[in-house]
């Protein structure tokens, strides 16, 4: 009867200590207190081979980001402009797809963008390769 009384409570913590482990919410590289601010690129993140080289330009603005989707997040990309034009960074990771509640994020071909800004463009990943 004891075991039968705590069954509930157990499973539900079970279950939320495997939903916590699973991910956790970040956002996009910030220009102004990263290494972007150097141009160079902070780890995990890549240079998207389609996208120029960052350059170190104090006035680099933050422009969007995007959620790639093949079925599920496939990873994320980050869109600057400074003075030199844009460039995007890549970020090769699973990734959750953003509630339909979330109208920071517009579903587009694709996967998803949001464009309100840094703090406002948080996604969550899902999991991280270790390989990257």
């Amino acid at each position: 009867m004891y075991f039968m009384n705590k069954c509930p409570i157990f499973i539900f913590g079970f279950v939320f200590a495997l939903g916590s482990l699973g991910g956790y919410a970040t956002n996009c590289p910030d220009p102004q207190t990263t290494s972007l601010k150097w141009g160079e690129v902070p780890a995990p993140w890549v240079v998207n081979p389609y996208s120029q080289r960052p350059q170190g330009d104090e006035n680099t603005l933050f422009i969007r980001a995007n959620i790639l989707v093949a079925g599920y997040g496939r990873g994320v990309t980050c869109t600057y402009r400074n003075s030199g034009g844009e460039y995007s960074i890549w970020w090769s990771v699973l990734t959750k797809i953003p509630s339909r509640m979330d109208y920071n994020w517009i579903d587009s071909l694709g996967g998803f963008v949001c464009t309100q800004g840094l703090e406002a463009c948080q996604f969550s990943v899902a999991a991280v390769n270790p390989a990257h």
